[in-house]
Formats: C-alpha cells, sequence, structure tokens
C-alpha cells in the first residue's frame, strides 16, 4: 500500500460553518489542502494548497494546529493518507473561487452536513471535533 502526506486546513467562517470542497470526478467531499512537496514544510503546502484551490491568502499566524489523522485515501487507490490538519477561522465573509481540480465547495451547517458525503479523513477526525464545536 502507497501512503500519501498531505497538509489540510478546517476552514470555519464566522458562523462555524465548515469550508469542504469536491475534487472533479470525485464524490467525496474534503478539507482544503494537498500533498506535501518534498521542498516544503506542512504550513507551507497549507498555505500554498488553500491559495491554489480556493483563492484565499493566509498567513502562518492564521493557522492553529488541529492535529495528526492517517486513514484511507479516497481518491487514490490502496492509498493510505497521513494528514496533518490545520484550523483557519475566518473573520470576514469569504466567498471561495474554485480552481485547480476542485470543482464545486460547500459550507456545511448542522443542518445541511448528513447530505454530503465527507472523505474519510475529514470524515474520521474533523467531524466529530465540528460538531462539539457547534453544539
Amino acid at each position: 500500500m502507497k501512503n500519501i502526506y498531505i497538509a489540510s486546513a478546517v476552514i470555519l467562517n464566522k458562523k462555524n460553518e465548515l469550508l469542504l470542497v469536491r475534487k472533479k470526478k470525485s464524490k467525496y467531499f474534503q478539507l482544503t489542502g494537498g500533498k506535501i512537496d518534498p521542498d516544503e514544510t506542512e504550513i507551507d503546502t497549507v498555505i500554498r494548497e488553500i491559495e491554489e484551490e480556493i483563492g484565499l491568502h493566509v498567513s502562518m499566524d492564521q493557522l492553529t494546529y488541529l492535529g495528526e489523522h492517517e486513514t484511507i485515501a479516497v481518491n487514490e487507490k490502496d492509498t493510505r493518507v497521513h494528514g496533518s490538519i490545520f484550523i483557519v477561522q475566518l473573520q470576514e465573509d469569504f466567498v471561495p473561487k474554485i480552481a485547480h481540480e476542485i470543482e464545486e465547495y460547500v459550507w456545511i451547517n448542522p443542518s445541511n452536513y448528513t447530505q454530503y458525503t465527507w472523505a474519510h479523513l475529514a470524515e474520521e477526525f474533523v467531524q466529530p471535533w465540528w460538531l462539539q464545536l457547534i453544539k
């Protein structure tokens, strides 16, 4: 089984809605983020991926480390994904400008979160944390 290492962001708006994105040709909604390049840190990766995928510029001081999680990748066969997850709490309204391999985005809230198919990393690690946050 192959291993990939990623850095991803839990992006929350002022209402604590969670931003998830869906790649082209995938049914899974996932966190913004991606693979860590050999010359990058996890922080470098998550900052780069946020800007590339949704057009949001964030700085290191806007990131809060949430944790690590390992699970089966949803978009790559026979692959385990090792994720470093960071929180970005937005202070202003933001409309994502999707690009690259992203086809759509959704702001997840208590009334719609069960209507979407979450990627394993987001569902196993982030969803329980987020549900506690919004209680």
